[in-house]
């Protein structure tokens, strides 16, 4: 029986992506224009709040019954509000 001689290559090197360089340049649907007339999105931020439960539930039961995101309610409302 003849020995079968294999060789390997050098193990690949694994680039980690930078991930503060992915948040600050991704983009999502929702940061995509509708309107075609509007040339870019406006860059987008991450808000996170904490809510009561019962506040979420009335939040996303509204939004169920529109056929809405609530995405799409609050940033309506804080675009209402503050915008």
């Amino acid at each position: 029986m003849s020995a079968k001689k294999v060789s390997f290559g050098t193990k690949p090197k694994v680039v980690k992506p930078d991930v503060d360089d992915w948040v600050e340049t991704r983009t999502t649907a929702s940061e995509v224009p509708v309107d075609k007339s509007v040339e870019a999105a406006e860059k987008m931020k991450r808000l996170t709040l904490d809510i009561p439960e019962s506040l979420h539930r009335a939040i996303k039961g509204k939004a169920v019954v529109e056929g809405r995101t609530m995405v799409e309610m609050l940033r309506e409302l804080l675009e209402d509000t503050y915008g």
